[in-house]
């Protein structure tokens, strides 16, 4: 740049258009273009194959002076080894896109989005909060390809010692099948994930089984959840939820993301996909008189159309969001799970000599004995409507001294 007189910033700054395109030269091929509109642009001038060629370093004053001397000193290194900056610009491109596409999150994602038509509801729900919660913050944005066992064993160690040891361990073992899916993509060549699975720092916790509520507590509950007006802790929406889980034994996936048209209330039937089935298998419970009065209830204030959430909420989902159920019964002073709702109608039913593969059908269990499954291809719903009829008046109080009246089949 000898010999030729530097721009300053003040110079830049003072530059007005005019009616033509001119440029103000800074030496070395760098220039600052002014367009008739008043746009300004800085311009790099090269030769590259005995052939003139030019591209642009970006609008002033969001590229400073100082700035485009700086893209002009990298720009005239590449044409000194003979690559031209333009594709060498639009390489870099391509491979911070191609990078953005490799990162852990990316990855991640197109796992749950691929395995999600294969899952239950809970179970997408499930990964997906262990990989939001527990995973993302940290490796989210790495490339997965750079991810050491020895990064994420500090990131599961701070999860197990916080006293959430059985979320550490389930996110080790969705973080190796993310880790599988990336090697499977060829996004990724090693699975750190895997090779921890074997780790003796994260001990397996106790079992700790469903809690379910006492059979003399369940008419307090019911009276609790009777209660309208300013003393009411609940919304209509958990109330009606929990009563959901009393009267029929639904799990808690199954109730929270139920739609209006799946319920008929005339029938009294409500008919959940198998979308949302630990079975895959569409599920028909028949819905006593109780139910039915709070559902009725309820619809005014969720029902927009068939296609309406039951359980509406401002969730990112739409619906009730998971553990809304059990903090409710907490709320209430029931410190047992929702799923303990159906350890309590196994129990009840079977004390009152239901049959037993009634109650089964209700529960939507499978038969593990593939030849009398073979068999019981029906759905004993009228004969499990008049048992859950039973069973709802049971948990008012209405038969707890009076003689059961048992429908056995013939």
């Amino acid at each position: 740049m000898a010999g030729e007189k530097l721009l300053t910033e003040a110079k830049c700054k003072a530059a007005k258009s005019k009616t033509k395109i001119y440029y103000l030269n800074d030496g070395g091929g760098l220039r600052l273009r002014i367009r008739p509109n008043g746009s300004r642009h800085w311009i790099y001038r090269y030769r590259i194959d005995k052939k003139e060629k030019s591209t642009s370093l970006g609008a002033y004053p969001q590229t400073s002076l100082q700035i485009a001397r700086a893209k002009v000193v990298e720009a005239r290194k590449n044409v000194a080894e003979g690559y031209d900056p333009v594709v060498v610009r639009r390489v870099k491109r391509t491979q911070h896109a191609v990078a953005g596409e490799q990162s852990f999150g990316s990855v991640a994602h197109d796992w749950l989005t691929h395995n999600q038509e294969s899952w239950s509801g809970h179970h997408y729900e499930r990964n997906e909060g262990l990989i939001r919660r527990y995973l993302m913050p940290d490796l989210g944005k790495l490339p997965i390809a750079s991810i050491e066992e020895s990064y994420l064993f500090a990131i599961l160690k701070r999860v197990y010692d916080k006293g959430t040891k059985e979320s550490a361990r389930r996110a080790r073992a969705v973080a190796a099948q993310i880790f599988s899916y990336g090697r499977a993509t060829h996004r990724c060549t090693v699975n750190p994930a895997r090779e921890m699975s074997d780790n003796p720092y994260f001990k397996k916790p106790p079992v700790q089984h469903f809690k379910a509520i006492r059979q003399q507590d369940v008419p307090r509950l019911i009276a609790q959840l009777s209660v309208r007006g300013e003393e009411q802790k609940l919304t209509m929406q958990v109330i009606c939820g929990l009563l959901v889980a009393i009267y029929t034994g639904l799990r808690d996936t199954s109730i929270r993301g139920a739609q209006w048209k799946e319920i008929d209330l005339d029938s009294k039937v409500w008919t959940v996909p198998g979308a949302r089935m630990k079975s895959r298998r569409d599920h028909q419970v028949p819905l006593p008189k109780q139910l039915l009065d709070v559902l009725e209830e309820l619809k005014p204030l969720t029902y927009r159309d068939s296609d309406s959430f039951v359980f509406a909420s401002r969730s990112k989902q739409g619906y009730l969001s998971e553990n809304t159920f059990r903090m409710a019964l907490h709320r209430l002073g029931h410190e047992v799970t929702v799923h303990g709702m159906r350890n309590l109608i196994t129990d009840v039913l079977n004390e009152g000599e239901w049959n037993p593969d009634w109650i089964e059908k209700q529960l939507d269990h499978q038969e593990k004995n593939q030849v009398r499954a073979a068999y019981l291809r029906t759905k004993f719903l009228p004969q499990r409507e008049k048992m859950m009829e039973w069973f709802a008046n049971w948990c008012s109080g209405e038969l707890r001294d009076a003689k059961v009246i048992q429908f056995r089949e013939h």
